[in-house]
């Protein structure tokens, strides 16, 4: 039944979830990859089929959850696409603008991941803390 239960919240995009359930999910999905990144290992290369597979799904629970986490705000799912557009605008716009050759070693690392991290942990964290309209509550039954 549990095992029902963390299916729906991590594949099912139907539905409204409160901070508690989000961060759950989050972190569920997190050892997840981990784990799933572990096993994969040797039984398909970076660019194989499992590892598309395996990313694909990991994607599609991080959509799943924060279209239900946005639902409690009372906001559309299409906020998602949105965010991401201006994430790869950012990015892409980013490329041409940071010069490589000014920053040592491990400045560009630090600029780099946080370039590339920073935007997605702030929408973890955005999405963990700030509190819903109360509509989770009443839809908790589907998901």
């Amino acid at each position: 039944m549990l095992s029902v239960v963390i299916l729906r919240l991590l594949l099912s995009p139907s539905g409204a979830i409160d901070r508690v359930a989000f961060t759950t999910g989050v972190v569920l999905l997190a050892a997840l990859a981990v784990g799933g990144h572990h096993a994969l290992q040797g039984w398909s290369g970076p660019y194989g089929l499992g590892s598309f597979t395996f990313v694909a799904a990991i994607a599609w629970s991080a959509i799943c959850l924060s279209r239900k986490r946005l639902h409690d705000f009372g906001w559309s799912g299409l906020v998602i696409p949105a965010f991401l557009g201006l994430y790869l605008l950012a990015v892409a716009i980013a490329i041409f603008v940071l010069d490589r050759g000014a920053l040592a070693s491990w400045q560009q690392a630090l600029a780099t991941f946080s370039l590339f991290s920073g935007p997605m942990v702030g929408w973890l964290i955005a999405l963990a803390i700030i509190p819903g309209s109360g509509l989770a509550s009443s839809t908790r039954t589907s998901w």
